[in-house]
């Protein structure tokens, strides 16, 4: 496998693992959406260029040869700042908490990983996991929550640090399980109050956030598998399973705030598919699902939300920083103009 840097909201899951998130890339290029005249046709033939390599991140596919996702592949890989269609190759925290602060959709993606954490941490103390747990509930804090103050202080919201630190407690002290499930759920209100400051979500924001979540997934579990399909990461693969089962919970919001029925099944179709990638918590030694199955999932997610349009052109926007060849294009690491844009329908 190769090696991946790993990209806490870094919104290599939203901005760049596949999809640029609506606004920001428009404003910057001045191109409107690329919505297809037939999305349903399109969703139809995601799977080509979803399964071609490890199409989240474009892969081999399209015109791009291994221009990965604007780059020459990996997360960044040589393209500089056109690496991962416009991220700045590991442009880690500082660009996740950029985008929470003026999008709302970036904002609830976070908030999202955080749940996923938490959620998949709880599970495992109450499995009798202690130490794993341990390891879930000290990532949001120690790797999401210091990016996302701003974005709080943005939309009036207190935040959930004290919360947070407690839950950890529970978890470091070994605390009964009946301590840490209060714990966490006072949590989860907080977490909810912080969402809430964000205002009502669009279906079409719902379905961002659905998208962040696969695709850092489809990252998360590239990391856990290793050659032959060994488990190489534990937690890693715990990581994909949590911000899978938030993306599920999501698509109810979805459909509640009236996303078209469409475009929910074919999530839902898709969330199904990738299911059986997690037959447990605690993982096998050998893990049968390839990572090419959540990119492609991914990739069909992100071709339905399209077909919703107001969303910036997707799989690397155009070459994300790299516009059109950009720092990757013009005989750069994409390669004939990148392929940024052309290359990333993976």
């Amino acid at each position: 496998m190769e090696n991946r840097t790993k990209l806490w909201l870094s919104l290599g899951a939203v901005l760049a693992g596949g999809t640029a998130l609506h606004g920001a890339a428009v404003a910057e290029s001045g191109k409107q959406p690329v919505v297809p005249e037939d999305p349903q046709a399109w969703i139809a033939q995601a799977g080509e260029a979803g399964e071609a390599g490890e199409a989240g991140e474009g892969g081999e596919a399209g015109e791009g040869g291994e221009a990965g996702e604007g780059g020459e592949g990996g997360e960044g890989g040589e393209g500089g700042e056109g690496g991962e269609g416009g991220e700045g190759g590991e442009g880690g925290e500082a660009a996740g908490a950029a985008a929470a602060l003026t999008s709302d959709a970036a904002y609830l993606t976070q908030l999202g990983l955080v749940r996923g954490h938490l959620q998949v941490g709880v599970e495992l103390y109450r499995e009798g996991e202690h130490a794993a747990a341990e390891t879930h509930m000290k990532h949001p804090g120690d790797e999401l929550y210091s990016g996302l103050m701003s974005a709080f202080e943005a939309r009036g919201s207190e935040g959930f640090a004290d919360e947070l630190s407690t839950l950890a407690d529970r978890v470091t002290e070994r605390a009964p399980v009946a301590e840490v499930e209060a714990a966490y759920e006072r949590l989860l209100t907080a977490i909810g109050e912080a969402e809430a400051a964000a205002g009502t979500s669009s279906p079409r924001e719902h379905a961002e956030i659905i998208l962040g979540l696969v695709n850092t997934a489809a990252e998360e579990y590239d990391i856990a598998v290793g050659d032959g399909g060994s488990l190489e990461n534990a937690h890693e693969y715990q990581d994909a399973l949590g911000f899978v089962q938030v993306a599920e919970d999501r698509l109810e919001a979805f459909r509640e705030s009236g996303g078209d029925p469409e475009v929910a099944a074919e999530i839902a179709a898709q969330l199904e598919a990738i299911r059986p990638a997690w037959p447990s918590l605690v993982p096998p030694q050998r893990l049968d699902t390839a990572p090419s199955a959540l990119y492609g999932a991914a990739s069909r997610i992100e071709l339905a939300t399209l077909s919703m349009g107001g969303m910036a052109a997707a799989e690397g926007g155009e070459g994300g920083e790299g516009g059109e060849g950009g720092e990757g294009g013009e005989g750069g690491e994409g390669g004939e103009g990148g392929e940024g844009g052309e290359g990333g329908e993976g």
